[in-house]
C-alpha cells in the first residue's frame, strides 16, 4: 500500500472529500477475518494435545500438530503484520495529502479570528494518529467477540454464559468510564482552547508587557487562568485511571472465573481437559474487544471529533468555483454592511459605489470609523454582513482566495516580515522565482539601495530566525513584495505610518509608477502628500461613505495640482 493510496480521502476536486478509502478499509477487514480466525489456532491446539496427544503418548501426532500451528500461526503473524503497516501508511499518507488544505484552512482561520488558529492542523494529526495507531484494530476486531462468544457455548453452555456475563460487567464498565468524563473532558478541551489562546497573545506581545513592567501582573493572571483546564483535566483523568484499574481487576477475575469453571466441568467429566486453557485463551478474546474499547474511546471520539471539524472545513469551501481570467481591476460593492467580527452592529452600513479599473482612490476620515475594514472586504479577508463585493463583476467567492492574492498587491498598517530571507519574502516564497523579477520589484518599490546596504544583502535572514528590521524598512519591503507579482490591484493601508522622508519619497513614486501601468490602487492615508496624488477620494464617517468624487474637488486641491490625476468615470 503506497501512500498515494491515501490521496483519495482529501482530494480538493473530489466531491466524495473525506469519504475514507473503501478499498483501504475492505482490504483491512477482509484480512481481519483471517487474522481472527486464525485466533482459534493455539485454543484447537492445546485441546488436541490434552485430548489426543497425552491419551495416545503420540509424539508423531504432536509434531503433526505442532508443525500445522506453526504454519498457521506464521500466516496469522504476517497477515496481522500487513494490516498494521497497511494502516500506518495510509494514516501518514492521510497527512501528507491533507497537509496544504489543513493548512490553508488554518490560515484563513487565523485571519478570520485575528490571531493563531493552528486546530485544522492539530485536526489533521489526530486523525492520523488515530489512524495509524494499532488501537484502531479494536474497531475491526469487536465484530468477532459474538463469534468467540459461541465457540465457548460450543464447549459448553455453562462456559458461554459466563463469558457473556464477563463481556457485559466490562460494557458497563466502559460506558461507565464514558458517562462520568465526558463532560469533565469536555470542559478540559474548552478550557484549554481558551488559556492557549490567551497565553499566545500576551507572549505575542512580550515587548510591551516589559517595557510597561506586566510580568507579575500577568503572571498571576496566568497562573489563575490555568486552573480550570488543569482541575478538569486532572479530575478526568484520576477517574479515567481508576476505573481503568477496576477493568484490569475485572478481567483478572474472569479469567481465574473461567478457569475455576472449568476445572468443574473437567472434574464433573462434563468437557476435556483440553478444554481448561482454550476456555481462557478465547475468553480473553471475548473480552478484548471491550477492554481495548476502555483504552481508546477517549482517542477515538476526539479523532472523530477532528475528522468531523475537517469535514466541515471543507464543505464550507466553494467547490463550484471555475477559474476566471485575470482580474483589471474594477471594484464594486452592492449594499455592503460590515461589521466587527463577533459584532452585531455594522460598522459600515448601505456601501454602495464603483471603482474603476486603473483608478486611484484616497480613504480618507477619523479613526476607527472603518477604513482598514472596508479595504479587507476589497480582499475577501473581512466578509459582508449584506451586500456583495465584486472585482470584475465576480462575486469574491466566486473565485479562489489564493489565486485573487496573486493578482493583488496588499500593503497593511503594520507589514510583517514572515521568517526567510528578504528575497524570500518579496517573492512571497514562490519557488519558481527569478532573481530578476525580485531585484526589479525593489528598484521598483525604491528599496533596492537600502537592501543592499543589510549584512547579507537580498539572502538576509529576517523575521523571528532573523535580524530585526525597524518599522519603516518593513514597510518599504512589502511594497516590494506587493509589486512582485506585477498585481492589477493595489491596497495600501496607511503604508506611510513608518516610513521616514526618503521611505515617503519612494512612497509616491510608487503610486505614481502604479498610476503609470494603469494599476487600480486604493490607499488609506492621513498626509496630504500621498492624497493629492490620487485622482478619487473617499471620505468615511458616522459609520456611511459621506463623500465619493474627484480628490481636487472634495479636499480644494488647486487645479495646478491636478496634473497626473484621473477623473471619476
Amino acid at each position: 500500500m503506497e501512500l498515494t493510496e491515501a490521496k483519495g480521502l482529501v482530494n480538493l476536486n473530489n466531491t466524495q472529500y473525506f469519504k475514507f478509502s473503501k478499498k483501504v478499509f475492505t482490504f483491512i477487514a477482509i484480512v481481519s477475518v483471517a487474522v481472527n480466525i486464525l485466533f482459534l489456532v493455539l485454543p484447537l491446539f492445546s485441546m488436541q494435545v490434552f485430548d489426543r496427544v497425552l491419551s495416545s503418548e503420540s509424539r508423531e501426532t504432536l509434531v503433526m500438530l505442532a508443525s500445522v500451528a506453526l504454519f498457521l500461526l506464521s500466516i496469522q503473524a504476517l497477515l496481522d503484520w500487513v494490516r498494521g503497516q497497511v494502516m500506518l501508511r495510509y494514516g501518514y499518507g492521510i497527512e501528507q495529502h491533507s497537509s496544504d488544505f489543513a493548512f490553508n484552512i488554518a490560515m484563513l482561520k487565523s485571519q478570520e479570528n485575528n490571531g493563531v488558529h493552528s486546530q485544522p492542523l492539530s485536526d489533521l494529526s489526530r486523525v492520523k494518529e488515530v489512524i495509524a495507531s494499532p488501537g484502531i484494530f479494536a474497531l475491526f476486531d469487536a465484530p468477532f467477540a459474538p463469534v468467540f462468544l459461541a465457540v465457548m457455548y460450543l464447549m459448553h453452555p455453562l462456559l458461554g454464559h459466563f463469558a457473556l456475563i464477563g463481556a457485559t460487567v466490562l460494557f458497563v464498565i466502559s460506558l461507565l468510564s464514558l458517562l462520568v468524563t465526558k463532560r469533565l473532558q469536555n470542559n478540559a478541551s474548552q478550557h484549554a482552547g481558551t488559556f492557549n489562546a490567551l497565553t499566545s497573545d500576551w507572549l505575542k506581545n512580550a515587548e510591551i508587557v516589559q517595557a510597561l513592567g506586566m510580568n507579575d501582573n500577568l503572571v498571576a493572571k496566568w497562573r489563575k487562568e490555568s486552573i480550570n483546564p488543569t482541575v478538569d483535566k486532572a479530575t478526568a483523568d484520576k477517574i479515567s485511571r481508576g476505573i481503568l484499574a477496576l477493568a484490569k481487576y475485572a478481567r483478572m477475575l474472569l479469567q481465574i472465573g473461567v478457569l475455576c469453571v472449568s476445572v468443574i466441568l473437567v472434574l464433573e467429566n462434563e468437557v476435556g481437559a483440553g478444554v481448561l486453557i482454550a476456555a481462557s485463551m478465547i475468553m480473553s478474546r471475548v473480552l478484548a474487544p471491550v477492554e481495548q474499547a476502555i483504552h481508546n474511546w477517549q482517542s477515538w471520539l476526539e479523532g472523530w471529533k477532528a475528522h468531523k471539524r475537517l469535514r466541515q472545513a471543507y464543505l464550507e469551501q466553494a467547490d463550484d468555483v471555475v477559474e476566471l481570467p485575470k482580474i483589471k481591476g474594477t471594484i464594486q460593492f452592492e449594499k455592503v454592511n460590515l461589521g466587527h467580527h463577533g459584532s452585531e452592529k455594522p460598522l459600515l452600513e448601505d456601501l454602495s459605489f464603483v471603482i474603476p479599473a486603473g483608478a486611484s482612490v484616497a480613504i480618507v476620515g477619523g479613526s476607527g470609523v472603518g477604513k482598514s475594514t472596508l479595504v479587507k472586504a476589497m480582499l475577501g479577508l473581512v466578509i459582508p454582513v449584506n451586500g456583495q463585493v465584486r472585482i470584475d463583476g465576480a462575486t469574491l467567492n466566486q473565485r479562489q482566495v489564493s489565486e485573487l492574492g496573486k493578482q493583488v498587491g496588499y500593503v497593511s498598517q503594520n507589514s510583517q516580515l514572515l521568517s526567510g530571507t528578504i528575497a524570500q519574502n518579496i517573492c512571497r516564497f514562490d519557488e519558481q522565482v527569478e532573481a530578476k523579477d525580485i531585484v526589479d520589484a525593489a528598484k521598483l518599490a525604491g528599496v533596492h539601495e537600502m537592501i543592499l546596504a543589510l549584512p547579507n544583502g537580498y539572502q538576509t535572514l529576517v523575521g523571528g530566525l532573523g535580524i530585526r528590521l525597524s518599522g519603516g524598512q518593513q514597510q518599504r519591503i512589502a511594497m516590494a513584495r506587493a509589486l512582485y507579482t506585477k498585481p492589477a490591484l493595489l491596497i495600501l493601508d496607511e503604508p506611510d505610518s513608518n516610513l521616514d522622508h526618503p521611505g515617503q519619497a519612494a512612497l509616491t513614486e510608487f503610486i505614481a509608477h502604479a498610476h503609470y501601468k494603469r494599476i487600480t490602487v486604493v490607499v488609506i492615508s492621513h498626509r496630504m502628500s500621498i492624497i493629492q496624488h490620487t485622482g478619487l477620494c473617499m471620505v468615511l464617517g458616522e459609520g456611511r461613505i459621506q463623500q465619493y468624487g474627484k480628490t481636487s474637488d472634495i479636499l480644494n486641491i488647486p487645479k495646478s495640482n491636478e496634473s497626473g490625476m484621473e477623473s471619476a468615470s
